[in-house]
């Protein structure tokens, strides 16, 4: 991996991995409000647990990460060996978190706007 020297002057680094053969990773994904919580951390974990790239241990785990504008937002975190594969396991990820969503009826949500057009009388 390359970072540009400025990063290490303008950024906080942190460096996941250290000596470790295996890299942290995670994805982001928000749910719909009203959603069961409990049963999006379920469904996540399951997303890596079906994954044989998918570093059993350290082991997966999800944190709520807020109350988002449109959803409650979620990050899966997880380990894997080659980093190289990482953006496709991270892909791969996501099309089975979406199909896991959609058999136990979990909606990701999009940003609605209204729009008010006020007229003269």
């Amino acid at each position: 991996m390359i970072v540009p020297n400025s990063k290490f002057v303008n950024e906080n680094i942190v460096n996941w991995s250290h000596v470790e053969e295996l890299t942290r990773f995670s994805v982001d994904v928000g749910v719909a409000y009203g959603s069961d919580v409990k049963l999006v951390e379920k469904l996540l974990l399951k997303s890596v647990e079906q994954n044989s790239a998918v570093a059993l241990h350290p082991t997966p785990f999800v944190r709520f990460e807020d109350f988002g504008e449109s959803s409650l937002d979620f990050r899966l975190f997880f380990w894997v060996k080659d980093t190289i594969q990482a953006e496709n396991v991270k892909s791969d990820l996501r099309f089975a978190i979406d199909e896991l969503f959609r058999t136990n009826a979990i909606q990701i949500p999009f940003p609605q706007r209204d729009v008010h057009i006020k007229t003269k009388d």
